[in-house]
């Protein structure tokens, strides 16, 4: 494979540069309040990132303080922790998954190669810097709301589940034609 072909990769928590402080803070704590319903491995990962590395006032164990303290000092560690904030955001849209199959089924209709649905995404390098113009979010976001009027899904996290599931942070925006050229 040329240096062309290889596939450009960012860590996961460069999420963080397209989430606003307070939809972070929401994802956080959905995860946090759900997390017996996550799979027993990714909620004993999330458990045992938090207590290695967020230290909390009175607690020898971090995670053993409550859900609103874990909650509010988690962000720090989602903003520069690749695994946490991947196995976070593989937790969160396990807990959307009408939203994931539809996402899944409108990225893969619009020619984007994606790993199968049920694929534990958090084990991929990171998310790869290309994205289709075309794909901006406010279009997915609209066709998403055409596929599924039902889907009482916000904005945010239908930008999110592109983002997760289509593997790809909008960082370097191509046309159709560009990328055929190349």
């Amino acid at each position: 494979m040329s240096d062309d072909e290889k596939i450009q990769v960012l860590p996961f928590h460069a999420v963080n540069e397209f989430m606003r402080e307070d939809y972070r803070l929401d994802v956080l704590h959905e995860v946090f309040s759900g997390l017996d319903q996550c799979k027993p491995i990714q909620k004993q990962l999330i458990l045992r990132m938090f207590s290695k590395s967020v230290n909390v006032p009175g607690f020898r164990n971090s995670g053993q303080a409550p859900l609103s303290i874990k909650i509010k000092n988690s962000p720090s560690l989602f903003e520069r922790s690749h695994e946490f904030s991947a196995t976070i955001m593989e937790c969160w849209s396990n807990f959307h998954p009408e939203l994931k199959k539809t996402m899944h089924s409108l990225l893969s209709e619009r020619g984007w190669k994606l790993q199968p649905l049920e694929a534990d995404r958090s084990m991929l390098p990171g998310f790869q810097i290309d994205w289709p113009k075309t794909d901006n979010f406010e279009s997915v976001i609209n066709g998403i709301h055409a596929a599924q009027p039902e889907l009482k899904e916000s904005d945010d996290n239908i930008s999110l589940m592109a983002v997760w599931v289509g593997n790809k942070l909008p960082y370097n925006l191509y046309s159709e034609d560009e990328n055929k050229d190349s």
